[in-house]
């Protein structure tokens, strides 16, 4: 039995098709920056502990809630031009170390992404690389996907230094 095809299905088809062809140029970035931390009681602290269950534990007890505002920046030198800011929550939910939940945004300020913003969420573990998703995006990052890889790479009593790798892909 032959199949019948109508000329409007036929037209709604070539519609669609061409509709999808159109997002299937994807572009895939990869950002290498740096993300400073000045802790808690130092001069212009970007990162507080909001919620403390354990005061007589470290930062990291299990349950506790930081906020940040941290400094996205091009080098890993304090003084390096500044892109942007790395705004979220962290979330002490490990009971056997100060391993942690993030939810975080990459918003950038400056450069060829200003505008921009990515939103990244998983796990942060001190002392390793950590992966954590690229779950989305806006400005130029909208629908964006991917992950991030970022490790410690300094500290003193005041600040902390992270290398953030981010590799994305977007429409």
């Amino acid at each position: 039995m032959a199949a019948v095809v109508s000329f409007p299905s036929f037209i709604l088809f070539l519609l669609l098709s061409s509709a999808m062809v159109g997002f299937a140029h994807n572009y895939s970035v990869h950002l290498h920056l740096y993300f400073l931390e000045r802790v808690a009681g130092s001069p212009n602290a970007t990162s507080v502990i909001s919620v403390n269950l354990h005061p007589e534990s470290p930062a990291g007890g299990f349950g506790n809630i930081k906020v940040i505002d941290s400094i996205l920046l091009e080098g890993p030198e304090p003084s390096s031009p500044t892109i942007g800011r790395l705004q979220g929550l962290v979330v002490y939910s490990d009971l056997t170390g100060p391993n942690a939940m993030t939810a975080l945004n990459l918003v950038f300020s400056a450069g060829d992404y200003n505008g921009s913003s990515l939103a990244m969420f998983g796990r942060y573990e001190p002392g390793r690389v950590s992966d954590q998703s690229i779950i989305g995006g806006s400005g130029q990052f909208w629908l964006a996907r991917g992950y991030a890889l970022s490790q410690r790479v300094a500290s003193t009593t005041t600040t902390l230094t992270d290398v953030l790798d981010v590799y994305i892909t977007y429409p």
